[in-house]
């Protein structure tokens, strides 16, 4: 039985090991995450870095809406956020700051315009669609969402093997921009591939 990635050593080479090993072969997300993952390296302006990513990717850029490997994906993820570590101030915050800035990539694409002109600037009707949201971007893995009362609500995304920091940036970025204020989004490893949210607003 697989263990539950230590979140302990978060962002050690042997963590990023155990967590490919979870990985069913065939599993998939969009070009956009991979991008968004390079962009920042290209920003950063360190040469050797972006010659690490892009060792790590395989490639220079990907196609937006086409899928391509979450074996590659997460290897590029926690490539780059070990190069943005030092200005991030972590490893986690790197992930998370990495989270943030797919999420803009996102709402600017017209599944995120959609999303948002459903969710008419409400964080409520912006839960109702994240199911949805989540199944556009990830053949990976699943994500859900009940409500734990007003103002308040539980997000799960189970056989993802993507650290939770990321999604908590995900998220932030998302709910701000649906005009949530007095946002708190807490994070947790609950399985070897299972990450949970507690999201609430004012």
């Amino acid at each position: 039985m697989a263990s539950n990635p230590s979140t302990v050593d978060l962002g050690s080479p042997a963590e990023l090991e155990r967590r490919l090993a979870l990985i069913p072969p065939g599993d998939t997300a969009r070009g956009y995450f991979f991008n968004c993952a390079l962009e920042p390296i290209r920003m950063l302006g360190d040469a050797e870095a972006l010659e690490r990513c892009l060792e790590t990717s395989g490639r220079e850029e990907f196609t937006a809406f086409f899928n391509y490997p979450i074996s590659t994906l997460l290897p590029l993820l926690y490539t780059a956020a070990w190069a943005l570590r030092e200005s991030s101030g972590s490893f986690e915050e790197a992930l998370r700051q990495l989270g943030k800035h797919v999420a803009k990539h996102f709402l600017a694409n017209p599944v995120g315009r959609a999303l948002l002109m459903l969710a008419a600037k409400s964080p409520t009707q912006l839960v109702n669609g994240l199911p949805a949201a989540y199944r556009t971007g990830w053949g990976h893995g699943r994500g859900a969402v009940k409500w734990t009362g007003l103002n308040q609500c539980a997000a799960f995304i189970h056989g993802n093997v993507i650290p939770y920091p990321y999604f908590e940036g995900v998220f932030l970025e998302v709910f701000q921009a649906a005009g949530a204020t007095g946002l708190k989004v807490t994070g947790r490893q609950v399985g070897p591939a299972d990450t949970d949210y507690d999201i609430s607003w004012s």
